[in-house]
């Protein structure tokens, strides 16, 4: 099986993507978190829903439709995006932007409410709001973990913005595991036996699938949750970038759907 398939078209919406970041304004990323404050993030609050930045909902909107149209134009995403999905967002009001925004910059807001209202899938809706706030988020993600006892954090969501983990890295000379969160680019370790999604440890209850000819991928599955979580195996292939690998490994999505599971980030949308 081909792992790399060809990705030319993402591969250049994120080039667009890129450029349009550098007309995207800096957050104000200013964090002090106090004792009480550090204490809710030591029992699983992420830092986001604690001291969130100050976010310009306009000009977020704006930049939204500009990567909204760079998808359209590079066909990229989990399914096309459609020109009335384009004029919708044109023909939105600027209260109706804000609440949009905001809505979607929340990890738990109303995505559901705005996939129905403009008639697009929540799956693309979420990779339109990831690609539009991943520069802001990852800035943030950069400032944050300075201040926090990343050591600490022992839960399976992102200590940084509260978003699921999209995938896994065994590294190190003891293979322990890694999460990464394709919202922040956020990384933080996590016990090796378990469902970071719903917290399974029974291992028993999980496994996992490998490729002969690609070793260094690994597809672990949860039978609890019906959950799996695509790993790199940085022992055997190096150092890589995380982000990239998704992209690259569509195929291993297809495999492990093909056999009745889902992706774990994808379980609940809301």
């Amino acid at each position: 099986m081909e792992i790399r398939n060809n990705n030319d078209r993402l591969a250049n919406f994120y080039l667009e993507i890129m450029d349009l970041e550098n007309d995207v304004a800096s957050l104000e990323c200013s964090l002090t978190l106090d004792s009480e404050l550090l204490k809710r993030w030591e029992q699983g609050e992420a830092a986001l829903a604690l001291a969130a930045p100050t976010l310009d909902a306009l000009k977020m909107f704006q930049h939204f439709s500009a990567v909204a149209l760079a998808c359209l134009k590079w066909q990229a995403g989990p399914r096309p995006v459609a020109e009335a999905f384009i004029k919708a967002l044109q023909e939105m009001d600027k209260p109706a932007q804000e609440d949009f925004i905001n809505a979607l910059f929340k990890v738990n807001g109303h995505k559901t409410y705005w996939a129905k209202k403009l008639s697009i899938s929540v799956e693309l809706l979420d990779f339109l709001g990831q690609a539009t706030f991943k520069p802001l988020l990852k800035k943030y993600s950069e400032t944050v973990v300075k201040q926090l006892p990343m050591d600490d954090w022992t839960y399976g969501h992102c200590p940084v913005c509260g978003d699921q983990p999209i995938l896994a890295k065994l590294t190190g000379k003891e293979g322990y595991r890694k999460l990464f969160c394709g919202r922040c680019e956020t990384e933080w370790r996590y016990k090796r036996i378990g469902c970071p999604y719903c917290q399974e440890e029974n291992a028993s209850h999980t496994s996992f699938i490998t490729l002969d000819d690609h070793k260094q991928y690994r597809v672990y599955l949860c039978d609890r949750c019906k959950s799996y979580l695509k790993t790199v195996d940085e022992r055997v292939c190096g150092e890589v970038d995380l982000f990239c690998e998704d992209l690259a490994t569509a195929e291993l999505d297809k495999l492990a759907q093909a056999e009745g599971y889902q992706r774990g980030d994808k379980r609940q949308q809301v």
